[in-house]
């Protein structure tokens, strides 16, 4: 039997782990956004991101601040129709 390699090792003890950076097109698709947005949120400081090389990462925690200070929808009942 095959000893497990140190990169499976590392992966199973990261599992469920939040990542602290993510890359700017999985912020996209953890809120939902298209790219252009999540680079107009980190322009205007609402999402926090830094360079690496030529990478441009997202703090994940900014994600998670920029959602819990979104506001509540405005919803309206529906009214039924009396038949």
């Amino acid at each position: 039997m095959a000893r497990p390699s140190f990169r499976d090792h590392l992966a199973d003890n990261l599992a469920g782990m939040q990542p602290i950076l993510v890359p700017a097109p999985q912020a996209s698709a953890i809120l939902g956004k298209c790219p252009r947005a999540i680079y107009e949120l980190m322009a205007s400081g609402q999402l926090k991101a830094v360079k690496s090389g030529r990478n441009t990462l997202v703090v994940y925690e900014s994600l998670k601040e920029y959602v819990a200070n979104l506001p509540a929808p405005k919803l309206r009942r529906q009214q039924r129709e009396v038949a």
